[in-house]
């Protein structure tokens, strides 16, 4: 009996190390798609070891949930149904991206579901349940969750950080933010929210807004110091990608300038691994705690006969996470369908960039740069460029900002023509400047005036050159019948603003004449009258976009010249002039009419900013459009140079850029 034991005991000994190894093993592979036909997946992993997931069915009627040990598991793991829709009323259709979380003790499903009788006027639901399994558990019905103001809304997640619990959803805003936004809000209870609604992204992006405009689906990974909110954009066929925002874990989620948004899409369409509309994702991590995991769901083929919103055929996904040195994560592209082993390396060296590369911004189309430099950093002000490229479109400007002069960080739109009551309220966001005085940031644009339809100047005002800006008078600071040099409506346009060694602020603006004026102390009124810069000191070729910068001694008014427009300068040693006509400091743009120059100096050395057309078609900002051109321009930068006596070299165009600076 002894000598039997000992051999049992020495066959376990043996085999238990194999039975380790295979668990590991299975925790770390399984087979893609693991769960056909089931899109908006979310995966959880509980403390009791199992994995759960949640998904959308086809049919949109029912919410079912599977468990597993493993995530390969889940493929063979039976779906109970824990909830059917109803029959008429709330709740009766559209039952979408369900999500299952546990909070206190308790288990939460929240969900998307219309009216029977109203299939598309969509809101957003929940469950509960205090029951110890939620596959076999009585589940609570607790109807819509409130929000703040009622329209189309869906996709909630929710996420505990730092003795605080949020919701993140969509929802459906206000213009000009009209598409399908994603907004976070503060959580008293786990069915409800507390305070303001904070809109953290909204569709603008080139590859947000193919098919339809949308932000969607958002999921939350904390990792490495960071808040990371992935969330799917555009159409749901091919088009649908991941794209990703960025907080610091310390920083005031609530606050969107806490928020970095990337530039391009974090996990797409792959025709190589033939996986097409990844998008709807959720982070789940292996059992040792140790590699995270993305689930997503996406299609093996990309032409979708019928309406891609019932296409049953999306499924969901699952692979590792890879992180860069500097901990963001890298999601790569979607693997193909077929046995995945998580890679032993996770890790993914990332070189900075050796220039900016021309055009700084590729996502949205640019114009009108006006760079400013505020505490070792530089914000560029622009205007947005939209439309069919046959005239000009202008819907809103925009804020980006660097440290490096390669690296631009987007700041949202702050500003747009509607924020002024007084003008027209349309696409009418032309060229602006923006300055610094006593703490407060003064952005001065052009808009057509709402009474009289000419350009006007105004100005709005912040505390953060980021904004929120507001209009600081209520009316224009000026008007058409201000300006009687020419005969035209449009020669108050282009203002641009300097503030002298003495503390003196001016404006300058203007088309076909050359206008300036001192500026009160507030920086919202004129100081006296309104002069003209003599054609003659100008080379006799103004057109318009005067711009004012110092250097020792010598005033710079540059300034574009003829049509299509160069960009010629004159020096003075006077901000009032005389000035002395010196030539061309810039060629004119590629593929662009217009050229409009902003001028700084950052870190020891001199930058020349303008506009061009060369995003050609299905390139960047262009793909699926008309490409750049005089009406979709994107903004470059390069060096400026000046010779011996002060003049300035001409600005040699390029599409390598600046190299970073240091």
């Amino acid at each position: 009996m002894n000598n039997k034991l000992n051999k049992f005991i020495f066959s376990l000994l043996i085999l238990l190390p194999l039975y380790v190894w295979a668990a590991k093993d299975s925790a770390m592979e399984w087979t893609n798609p693991i769960v056909p036909q089931r899109a908006d997946p979310q995966v959880f992993l509980h403390a009791d070891g199992y994995y759960y997931l949640a998904a959308t069915v086809p049919e949109y009627d029912r919410i079912e949930i599977r468990r597993a040990k493993t995530l390969g598991g889940l493929s063979t793991a039976k779906p109970t149904v824990i909830w059917r829709k109803h029959d008429k009323g709330e709740m009766g259709a559209h039952i979408w991206a369900p999500e299952i979380h546990f909070i206190d003790g308790k288990w939460y499903v929240y969900f998307t579901s219309g009216p029977a009788e109203d299939i598309w006027n969509i809101r957003l639901y929940t469950l509960e349940t205090s029951d110890r399994n939620p596959l076999t558990a009585k589940w609570k019905e607790n109807g819509k969750l409130k929000l703040n103001w009622e329209s189309f809304s869906l996709d909630a997640t929710t996420f505990a950080h730092k003795g605080k619990r949020y919701l993140v959803w969509t929802q459906r805003g206000d213009a000009p933010y009209d598409g399908t936004n994603i907004y976070i809000a503060e959580m008293d209870t786990p069915t409800s929210i507390t305070g303001k609604a904070v809109l953290l992204t909204h569709p603008e992006l080139e590859w947000e807004t193919r098919g339809y405009r949308v932000n969607e689906a958002p999921a939350v990974m904390i990792r490495h110091g960071k808040v990371f909110l992935t969330y799917s954009a555009s159409a749901t066929d091919a088009n649908y990608t991941l794209g990703m925002l960025t907080a610091d874990e310390n920083a005031n989620l609530l606050d969107p300038k806490s928020w970095f948004k990337s530039q391009q899409p974090v996990l797409k369409s792959n025709p190589e691994t033939s996986q097409y509309g990844t998008g709807h994702n959720s982070f789940t991590i292996t059992p040792d705690g140790k590699t995270d995991i993305i689930v997503y769901h996406s299609r093996n083929y990309e032409k979708i006969e019928g309406n891609s919103l019932y296409n049953p055929d999306r499924a969901t996904r699952a692979q590792a996470v890879k992180w860069t040195t500097d901990g963001t994560p890298v999601f790569g592209v979607p693997v193909a369908d077929g046995e995945y082993r998580i890679p032993s390396d996770l890790t993914v060296a990332v070189s900075p960039p050796k220039s900016a590369t021309n055009p700084i911004i590729t996502e949205v189309f640019t114009a009108d740069p006006a760079p400013m430099v505020y505490d070792d950093r530089v914000y560029l002000y622009v205007g947005q460029d939209e439309g069919d490229g046959r005239g000009y479109q202008m819907p809103r400007w925009r804020v980006y900002s660097t440290s490096d002069m390669v690296n631009w960080k987007d700041e949202g739109a702050p500003l747009k023509p509607s924020d002024f009551k007084w003008s027209t309220g349309g696409d009418t966001s032309w060229a602006g400047h923006t300055i610094e005085k006593d703490g407060k940031f003064y952005w001065y644009i052009t808009v057509d005036h709402g009474e009289t339809n000419d350009k006007a100047i105004g100005v709005a005002v912040a505390d953060s050159p980021t904004g929120p800006f507001k209009d600081a008078r209520g009316t224009a600071l000026i008007t058409n019948a201000m300006t009687r040099a020419t005969q035209i409506t449009w020669d108050d346009i282009d203002p641009a603003v300097f503030i002298d060694d003495d503390g003196q602020a001016w404006l300058y603006w203007g088309n076909q004449k050359c206008y300036y004026a001192k500026l009160k102390d507030n920086m919202i009124e004129l100081d006296g009258e309104i002069h003209v810069v003599p054609d003659s000191e100008l080379g006799g070729q103004f057109t318009e976009a005067p711009w004012i910068h110092k250097r020792g001694d010598l005033y710079y008014l540059s300034y574009a010249a003829g049509f299509p427009e160069k960009t010629a300068y004159s020096i003075s040693k006077s901000i009032t002039g005389p000035w002395e006509y010196k030539g061309l400091v810039a060629e004119g743009a590629q593929n662009s009419n217009t050229i409009h120059q902003g001028i700084i100096n950052f870190r020891g050395k001199d930058y020349f900013f303008y506009h061009s057309g060369m995003i050609q078609h299905n390139q960047g900002a262009g793909a699926g459009k008309n490409g750049g051109g005089s009406y979709l321009r994107s903004v470059c930068v390069d060096y400026l140079y000046y010779n011996p006596d002060g003049t300035m070299k001409i600005v040699v165009q390029t599409t390598k850029g600046v190299a970073p600076a240091e």
